[in-house]
């Protein structure tokens, strides 16, 4: 069995920091909206314990502590300091004091089992080789009654319409860098099967999906990219020249806006824990 600490192949393969905020707040922008959607649907409320996994610069950990108020908590988890800095950052900017950040592995958060009304994580289970330990993990942080919520993409639905080669070729480089790197980039259908893999046998699951004919969501794959071309390349999954022409072609997807551009799937899974 692997270790659960993250494996060098397991390495977060895009910026991190205040490198990635760009990329990171459009990636709100675009999915926050249904995010804070799903969660409210799923019970989010005043006085809640709330455990965000994977939280990135803490965007969604922030909208939830102004959630659960001041009588409520939110522990915001990432194995990266520099994105832990910038969610420091933001949450001070904020004016919130009813968080906390730690670093740790998401297979071991470290927090305090059997303690919160809610454990969450979005875009995480994509970049592990071991999600059905992370969602165990995650289930442990649970109390009786509370819920476990995922979101995770299949990039394998992105698409142009018409149908362009950048995009058809950012689903093949996707599937090639996966291959190498033991991950799973369309994991997002495949949510509810890990869900009962983990233990959990009563899953939920609700989908969701952007399209966009103009604006910055348009933008966003341009982004994501160049912040991966280093790993792409390593992979041996597209070369330097290449990826500066699809770059290129996306930025001339992003100005037309007769071409559709067809955001992943999003499932949204979760369950309550008996």
């Amino acid at each position: 069995m692997k270790s659960l600490k993250s494996s060098s192949s397991e390495e977060y393969m895009l910026a991190t920091g205040d490198t990635a905020i760009i990329r990171l707040r459009l990636l709100d922008e675009i999915f926050g909206p249904a995010t804070r959607e799903f969660l409210t649907t799923i019970g989010l409320r005043r006085g809640w314990r709330v455990a965000d996994i994977g939280c990135g610069i803490g965007l969604v950990a922030l909208w939830i502590a102004e959630q659960v108020g001041r009588n409520g908590w939110v522990s915001a988890v990432d194995v990266s300091g520099d994105q832990l800095r910038v969610a420091k950052r933001n949450a001070a900017v904020a004016g919130l004091k009813n968080l906390s950040f730690h670093q740790a592995s998401a297979y071991e958060t470290g927090l305090p089992r059997g303690s919160f009304d809610l454990v969450c994580s979005r875009f995480l289970m994509c970049h592990l080789q071991q999600p059905v330990d992370a969602l165990k993990e995650m289930g442990a942080l649970l109390k009786k009654g509370g819920v476990l919520s995922c979101e995770d993409c299949d990039d394998s639905s992105i698409a142009t319409d018409p149908p362009t080669r950048a995009y058809t070729r950012l689903v093949e480089i996707s599937r090639a860098v996966d291959a190498k790197r033991g991950l799973d980039s369309e994991i997002g259908l495949k949510l509810h099967r890990l869900f009962r893999e983990a233990g959990f046998g009563s899953p939920n699951i609700s989908l969701k999906q952007v399209a966009s004919l103009r604006g910055p969501a348009k933008r966003f794959w341009e982004l994501t990219l160049r912040e991966a071309a280093p790993a792409i390349i390593e992979a041996g999954a597209a070369s330097a020249e290449e990826l500066d022409a699809i770059s290129a072609e996306m930025r001339a997807i992003a100005r037309d806006e007769t071409t559709l551009v067809v955001l992943p799937r999003v499932s949204q899974v979760w369950m309550l824990k008996e």
